[in-house]
């Protein structure tokens, strides 16, 4: 009978309106909302869930504190942008290739001119990701944190100085006008709370092709933390509008995702390593790293396992775990099952344990 009431793989409320219209039994709805919230179909082909609130960074003391980095492709070519998150200050090179010796050659410069940050945001690029790039993170001491693998919204402040940069170059391009002089206007240009990203910086104005007054604000930074707080306040406010919190994950949680827009792959949540962002193995062993909103919580069971066993991913660098997230991408086995045990049990869909009977030698 359920299954006449789920036909069309309808929704949760349309089957318990569709039923009450036909049919009763003590705990129906109960029963439906099972039914339907383990339905394969349903949770493969679910919408994608709500945005959540906007979290707000700590914003940075003093400029050139964090930045944020990332490449980007335009006509033709690689380009290495570096952004502080203070003062929105951009830097970017042209790159030969986009191995990770040619950016860390680039970022060596950029730091030579303006110092070392202690915390530097990137994606999980290949670039980023390599053992290279964390030597250069130990070997000029700061903090490389990374985002959430197919979640740039996670790394922002790069993604939206990307967007910046080429409409800059862009427009240039289009009006045969030069690129530097349209980079120099708008580090040159007062933000939102009335200074300019080189100001923020140098503490100065720079000349630019308008007449230039040459004073110098030595109280910039001061006057300018209380606007940028209230711009940040008024920002996630318009952002939360229309947001919904989802349920925070817990070890073990069952879960769905997927890289477009089906859930069709099941999981079993690991670890949290950054906010909303979360570790998780799938069914074949392989470990993921995605956001909160990536994955969606189910009510499919799953056997708990003490020592989780996690394979080395061989997917795309987008979806390894690098080791600056402090979250490994993988586990050892387990030492407890020897070569001289029985063969795994064969696991369902489900991940449920098959027990064999046991049986009398007879």
């Amino acid at each position: 009978m359920l299954c006449r009431i789920h036909e069309g793989h309808l929704g949760i409320e349309k089957c318990k309106r569709r039923s009450r219209d036909a049919i009763y039994w003590p705990g129906m709805n109960a029963d439906i909302e099972k039914m339907v919230s383990t339905c394969e179909i349903c949770l493969k082909h679910q919408n994608k869930q709500a945005r959540e609130p906007l979290i707000t960074v700590d914003l940075s003391k003093y400029p050139w504190q964090k930045v944020g980095t990332d490449l980007f492709h335009f006509n033709g070519k690689d380009y290495l942008l570096v952004v502080d998150y203070f003062s929105s200050y951009p830097e970017i090179a042209l790159l030969s290739n986009s191995s990770s010796a040619c950016v860390i050659q680039h970022m060596k410069s950029v730091f030579a001119r303006h110092g070392i940050p202690t915390v530097v945001m990137s994606d999980n690029g290949p670039c980023y990701s390599s053992s290279e790039f964390q030597d250069f993170a130990a070997h000029y001491d700061f903090q490389h944190v990374t985002s959430s693998p197919q979640f740039p919204q996670s790394n922002g402040k790069a993604e939206k100085g990307v967007h910046i940069v080429k409409q800059l170059l862009k427009k240039a391009s289009e009006s045969k006008s030069d690129p530097y002089l349209a980079l120099l206007s708008y580090r040159a240009s007062p933000l939102e709370h009335g200074a300019s990203p080189a100001e923020l910086l140098m503490g100065r104005k720079i000349r630019t092709t308008l007449p230039y007054r040459g004073d110098m604000k030595q109280d910039v930074i001061k006057d300018i933390a209380m606007k940028q707080k209230a711009l940040q306040q008024r920002q996630k406010t318009n952002y939360d509008k229309n947001t919904k919190r989802l349920e925070p994950l817990s070890k073990y949680d069952v879960v769905r995702f997927g890289d477009s827009n089906h859930w069709d792959r099941e999981a079993v949540v690991l670890e949290e390593v950054n906010p909303r962002s979360y570790v998780v193995r799938a069914e074949n062993g392989q470990v993921f790293r995605r956001n909160r909103r990536s994955l969606l919580k189910t009510q499919e069971t799953s056997q708990p396992l003490d020592d989780p066993q996690r394979e080395e991913v061989q997917a795309s660098s987008q979806d390894q775990v690098p080791l600056s997230t402090q979250a490994s991408s993988s586990i050892a086995p387990d030492n407890d099952h020897s070569a001289g045990t029985s063969d795994p049990p064969v696991l369902r869909r489900s991940l449920r344990t098959i027990k064999k009977p046991d049986r009398l030698n007879l």
